[in-house]
């Protein structure tokens, strides 16, 4: 038989055990009340899921278009998805736009075109009760409920006036250029790609704002030359293509897309023909701006993706809220030139 000594300790022992385990029972119950209650206070409920299925070029710019609309939806207790961004298998844009179709989204953002596929599936996710704005680039012949872009005709505009200032800085005066036979030879890159009209409007106000300031009979030629975007390096060989050809070489050079635009400023660094040629740029990432800055790109037409973010999901949230919404919705454009830029980039107002 056990003596009373070891009884008493085996009794103590347990009591011991007893206390440390209700301890840590209580330490960890605890944590977890803490941390339920952390996760809980953290948890955001959304009363709406839009998805924003972009393209895989310019990349940068619907970032910074994403990022607006998203804050844009956290203000209206809407939940903004970069749809398809996370999938295993890469999906083009039209194949993303048939999983949020089949995935019931309550409100879809995405660039347009005018092939027969896109209108297709934008009308059938408006029939499906699903709302479309469609941004940067439209889809005029769909049901989509709001367009939000700028307007082509007034940055071709934009681009006309630039250069009627580049004519003058760099000595091309009308006059004496009509009597020495001069033409200054303007050309524009357009995405072959693209078959919507918004190219055609930024031609247009070129052309108009050229003819309205130089006159009838101006020697200021304006072409096109399209650029093939759907193979990986075809825009840079595309561009670089121009670079080689002295007899081809244009005076001014606009490129109507950022991919168009960084690919003009390699080949001009590349080519030694900085200075040679005027490259007119869009979009305003920081290694464009630091080519206006360096006065290898004249200038650069500037979006502003604040305001596009938050336009589309304001148009989505308006229409879901009263069936109604504006059908197009404007976003601010303005051309950046040097000292703009060189400020831009040393974080001055």
């Amino acid at each position: 038989m056990e003596s009373a000594d070891i009884r008493s300790k085996k009794t103590l022992l347990f009591f011991l055990l007893f206390c440390t385990i209700g301890l840590c029972l209580g330490f960890f119950g605890q944590r977890f009340h803490e941390l339920g209650r952390s996760e809980e206070e953290n948890y955001e409920i959304y009363s709406k899921h839009f998805v924003m299925i972009t393209g895989s070029e310019d990349s940068e710019l619907w970032d910074r278009v994403y990022e607006s609309a998203l804050e844009e939806g956290k203000a209206r207790g809407v939940y903004v998805e970069r749809f398809g961004e996370n999938l295993a298998a890469e999906h083009g844009r039209n194949d993303r736009l048939k999983l949020a179709i089949q995935a019931s989204v309550d409100g879809i953002i995405v660039p347009g075109d005018e092939k027969a596929e896109t209108i297709s599936l934008i009308n059938q996710a408006v029939k499906s009760k699903i709302p479309v704005v469609t941004v940067l680039t439209d889809s005029t012949g769909s049901l989509r409920q709001c367009f939000v872009g700028n307007s082509n005709y007034n940055l071709g505009q934009e681009y006309g006036r630039q250069m009627i200032r580049l004519l003058k800085e760099q000595g091309w005066a009308e006059e004496s250029a009509r009597k020495e036979g001069q033409t200054v030879n303007v050309l524009v890159l357009i995405d072959e790609s693209r078959r919507d009209t918004s190219q055609n409007l930024i031609l247009l106000g070129i052309r108009e704002t050229l003819d309205k300031e130089l006159g009838e009979g101006h020697s200021v030629a304006v072409d096109t030359r399209s650029v093939d975007n759907t193979r990986s390096f075809s825009s840079e060989e595309s561009i670089r293509d121009i670079f080689l050809d002295p007899k081809k070489l244009p005076d001014i050079l606009v490129c109507l897309s950022a991919v168009h635009t960084r690919c003009a400023y390699q080949a001009a660094v590349d080519h030694n023909k900085v200075g040679t040629i005027q490259i007119l740029g869009y979009y305003d990432s920081e290694t464009i701006l630091d080519g206006v800055a360096k006065n290898i790109l004249c200038a650069t037409a500037a979006l502003d993706t604040d305001q596009m973010g938050r336009r589309c999901v304001e148009a989505l949230d308006e229409y879901m809220e009263t069936g109604y919404t504006n059908s197009y919705r404007a976003v601010d454009t303005r051309l950046i030139t040097w000292e703009e830029a060189r400020k831009l980039l040393e974080g001055e107002p």
